[in-house]
């Protein structure tokens, strides 16, 4: 099989069946909207669980606003979608934006939700430094923050639930070396496995996860790291990084990225007509993230593991509503909160719905 079409129908039930009991449809984005208003339809549970948030001393639900940098995609229209669904538990009013990857929209955002009388703000920001003035002042008004992957700083957010990204890296090359022992044995000889590295450099976080993988790997001997590249955090220039590695190195046995969308570019070129790759079976490829595409290619031996940052998506999403809740009830959070690291492989994909 050398070419792949994804199934969107397929994509979609592969996703709800990790979000079991998500009831809602996932929000619509108003883009670049900076007006203040969200486009998503505000849902209030009618029963909210007991100890839930009872509203405002008017009576009214607490509003929560969660602003994205991005949601496009499966994987975030669903976390979107499953936040709603665990804040409205609680009897919260949820509703949420995304600035299209703008900082400065992002900002307006802010300032409107702020002005518009927003309880919480959940972000998820591409940059926290750029957004932190915004936030710093949305606290100074009495609003709550919690900011997510993205660390705006102590003073810019009440919680910050985040991860080691070095650990994040450490773990893709456990996967690496969890595969090499499977494939070539803990005692093969040194420089045995050929192997490129991709990264996104451009990101604070991604180049940290790309310089423990790098550093990791450098341990072990039976890798031979021909080339630690960063590029472009996208599919087509992942796909032709990896055609330019084959053409230039000719013979390449594990290709090892940061990122869902490199894998898969790696994984494009691999299947391609034009690749040199006889068995895709018996190259080691990895990286981060999951999703019912990614999951596909697991389960026909192409795609050997992925890193989900922040482990299982549902179990992620359930401990950010609670955080949500003892914030806005005015109980003590700790302001540093931990995701997990999921590691995936074909054995233990299915604990993730897939």
């Amino acid at each position: 099989m050398k070419k792949r079409a994804l199934s969107l129908v397929l994509s979609v039930a592969l996703m709800m069946s990790l979000f079991t009991g998500c009831s809602t449809k996932a929000n619509e984005t108003s883009g670049g909207d900076t007006s203040g208003n969200t486009s998503s339809e505000v849902t209030t549970a009618a029963e909210p669980t007991e100890g839930a948030a009872q509203g405002d001393a008017t009576g009214e639900a607490k509003r929560v606003t969660g602003l994205f940098f991005t949601l496009e995609g499966e994987f975030f229209t669903f976390f979107d979608s499953m936040l709603k669904e665990n804040c409205t538990t609680y009897g919260l009013e949820y509703s949420s934006q995304s600035s299209n990857g703008d900082a400065l929209t992002m900002i307006q955002q802010i300032e409107n939700e702020v002005a518009s009388g927003t309880d919480l703000l959940f972000v998820w920001a591409s940059s926290g430094p750029e957004v932190a003035d915004a936030l710093t002042k949305a606290r100074e008004a009495g609003v709550k923050v919690v900011a997510f992957v993205q660390d705006p700083g102590e003073n810019a957010r009440d919680v910050f639930r985040g991860s080691d990204e070095t650990m994040c890296g450490e773990t893709i090359a456990e996967l690496a070396k969890e595969w090499a022992d499977k494939q070539y044995g803990a005692d093969a000889a040194a420089g045995t496995i050929k192997t490129v590295i991709f990264g996104n450099t451009d990101s604070a976080e991604q180049k940290e996860r790309f310089e423990a993988i790098q550093a990791s790997l450098k341990d072990d001997a039976r890798f031979t790291i021909l080339e630690a590249a960063g590029i472009e955090a996208s599919t087509v220039k992942a796909q032709e990084a990896t055609e330019n590695m084959f053409i230039k190195y000719g013979d390449v046995n594990c290709i090892i990225t940061t990122g869902g969308e490199m894998v898969l570019g790696s994984i494009a070129y691999v299947l391609s007509d034009g690749s040199p790759v006889k068995d895709p079976k018996q190259l080691g490829l990895f990286g981060t993230e999951m999703n019912s595409e990614l999951a596909s290619y697991m389960k026909d031996g192409i795609l050997k593991g992925s890193v989900l940052n922040g482990g299982n998506p549902a179990d992620n999403v359930k401990e950010i509503a609670a955080i949500i809740d003892k914030l806005l009830k005015g109980e003590a959070v700790d302001s540093f909160s931990p995701v997990d690291m999921g590691k995936l492989t074909i054995d233990t994909l299915a604990n993730y719905g897939f």
